[in-house]
């Protein structure tokens, strides 16, 4: 089936969740990992591949959901 109204399909979105979701386990392990200024740093970029991780599986969702309609 192809998604209607020239929406992608759901596989271009899994590759960027993949991305942010590498981001966020990375940035988690190398705060746990580093000295204090680097550890805010990383902790600061897990926390942004957290809520894009997030973000991308909500549009995954609804373009199966409309792929499926």
């Amino acid at each position: 089936m192809e998604p209607r109204s020239g929406l992608p399909s759901p596989v271009r979105p899994r590759r960027g969740w993949f991305v942010f979701a590498t981001t966020a386990v990375l940035g988690t392990i190398a705060a746990a990992l580093l000295p204090s200024p680097w550890s805010i740093a990383c902790g600061a970029l897990a926390a942004i591949g957290a809520i894009g991780a997030f973000a991308m599986f909500v549009v995954i969702v609804v373009l199966e959901d409309r792929e499926r309609d």
